[in-house]
C-alpha cells in the first residue's frame, strides 16, 4: 500500500485522530501536509514524526474561512507541486434536544462539521483532479444512521457531510479521483473514555481508523467510491 512521495493534506492534524494518521501515512512514504488552527500543536506534531521540512509542511489555516483554504491550497501548490489526497478529519459536537439548541449552535455545527469539508475540497479539487488520480476521506458518526435523541444539530451536520462527499464522488469519478466517508462511532482515546465511561462496545484505536484511510487511498482501493465505510469495533 506504498503512498511514496503522495501529498497527503491533512485538514485537522492536531485533533485526536491526527497524530495516528500523520505516522500511519508518513509510514508509507507520504509527504505531509498538517493544517490546524494550532500552530504550537503543529510543531509539536512535526517534531514527534521526525521529519525534515522537505517531506512535512505544517499550515496553520482555518478551514471554515473559504480564503484560508484558498490560500493553503496555493501555498501546497508551491512547495510540491501536487496534492494527491486530502483528508478531512476535523469537525466537532455538541448536544441538546431540538428546542434549547439555538440557531448559533445550528450554524457553528453546520460550520464545523460541512462547510470545513466544503471549503477544503473545493480548493483542492483543481490539483486532484489535475492529477487523475486522487482521494477525498471525510469522517462521520455512526449516529446518523439511527439518532439517538438530543443531537438534532450535530447528527445533521455530519448526515450533510455525508451526503456532500457522496455527491462530490460522482462528480469526480472520471477524473480518476474517489471520495469515501468513513463513520466512527466511539474513538478509543482517554478523552472519549472519561466522557462515555459506560459505554462497554463500539470503541475503535485511531490506528485501526488511520488503517482503514491508508487502504481506501491506496491503489488497492482505488475501485471504492461514494461508499460510507462503517469502523465501529468490536469491544
Amino acid at each position: 500500500m506504498a503512498l511514496t512521495n503522495k501529498v497527503a493534506v491533512v485538514i485537522g492534524a492536531t485533533g485526536q485522530l491526527g497524530p495516528a494518521i500523520a505516522k500511519a501515512f508518513a509510514h508509507e512514504g507520504a509527504r505531509l501536509v498538517l493544517v490546524s488552527t494550532h500552530q504550537e500543536a503543529l510543531e509539536g506534531l512535526q517534531k514527534e514524526l521526525g521529519f525534515r521540512d522537505t517531506r512535512v509542511m505544517i499550515h496553520v489555516a482555518d478551514a471554515m474561512d473559504e480564503a484560508s483554504m484558498q490560500e493553503l491550497a496555493d501555498a501546497v501548490a508551491a512547495k510540491f507541486g501536487r496534492a494527491d489526497i486530502l483528508l478531512h478529519i476535523t469537525g466537532g459536537y455538541h448536544g441538546g434536544t431540538l428546542g434549547e439548541t439555538t440557531n448559533k449552535v445550528w450554524d457553528f455545527m453546520l460550520n464545523l462539521n460541512l462547510r470545513t469539508a466544503v471549503n477544503a475540497i473545493r480548493a483542492f479539487l483543481p490539483l486532484l483532479t489535475a492529477n487523475r488520480w486522487g482521494r477525498i476521506l471525510t469522517i462521520s458518526s455512526g449516529i446518523t444512521q439511527a439518532p439517538p435523541p438530543n443531537v438534532a444539530a450535530y447528527v445533521t451536520a455530519k448526515a450533510a457531510l455525508e451526503t456532500m462527499t457522496l455527491a462530490v464522488a460522482q462528480e469526480v469519478k472520471e477524473n480518476g479521483v474517489t471520495a469515501n466517508v468513513v463513520l466512527i462511532r466511539a474513538l478509543d482515546t482517554p478523552a472519549e473514555r472519561a466522557e462515555q465511561p459506560n459505554k462497554k462496545t463500539g470503541w475503535v484505536k485511531p490506528e485501526d481508523v488511520a488503517a482503514t484511510l491508508l487502504f481506501l487511498c491506496s491503489e488497492e482501493g482505488g475501485a471504492i467510491t461514494g461508499a460510507r465505510i462503517p469502523v465501529y469495533g468490536g469491544s
